[in-house]
């Protein structure tokens, strides 16, 4: 006789329900992205495309460059470790391939305010990696997150274009090569602190 199938607890059914609700809200956004625009959807599209109520959207996110936020993480974190070390790091090649082969959503997202919060959101990540070291800075560490952020995400906007014949390969190792240096540019040798 065999064992009865574990039954699941009430906190695993809560969490798969809220999986699928964030899901699907994500779905929704996405399509409303790709058909309309950033700037051509509110919130209420997404709930209702979600099909939602507005108060379990709010339950999930804060609004709509919530949604936007949270779903490049994955996606933007790569970019912003390009920054700690001199090092090729292969999931930055990938990233920069998903960009490629997403272009149509990627171009989506370089514009308008859509954009602002793609920046906004890998400039934190940037940050996150740049603050707790003890050597002295030319610049606050979020200053110079935003710069990078910015000239990464310039960079994957104009190469996504397809006015200019580099590799995924060329461009992940640019913004390797760049982010590092500009991170290295901003120490302060301790002799020259003084």
């Amino acid at each position: 006789m065999s064992d009865p199938a574990p039954q699941e607890t009430e906190g695993q059914a809560a969490g798969r329900r809220v999986q699928r609700t964030r899901e699907a809200i994500r779905a929704a956004f996405n399509g409303l992205l790709l058909t309309r625009g950033y700037d051509g959807f509110s919130t209420a599209d997404i709930a209702e495309a979600a099909n939602v109520g507005r108060s379990t959207f709010y339950e999930h996110y804060q609004g709509k460059a919530d949604v936007l936020a949270t779903s490049l993480i994955p996606v933007l974190t790569p970019l912003a470790e390009a920054c700690s070390s001199p090092a090729p790091h292969p999931r930055v090649e990938v990233v920069v391939s998903h960009f490629w082969d997403n272009r149509r959503m990627a171009k989506a997202m370089m514009t308008g305010r859509a954009q602002a919060v793609m920046a906004k959101q890998l400039a934190r990540l940037i940050e996150d990696r740049l603050t707790g070291g003890d050597e002295p800075a030319a610049i606050p560490a979020s200053l110079l997150a935003v710069q990078i952020a910015q000239g990464q995400l310039a960079l994957i906007g104009e190469w996504l274009s397809g006015r200019h014949g580099c590799s995924a390969a060329q461009i992940a190792a640019t913004l390797q090569t760049t982010a590092y240096a500009v991170v290295t540019a901003n120490r302060v040798k301790r002799d020259a602190a003084k």
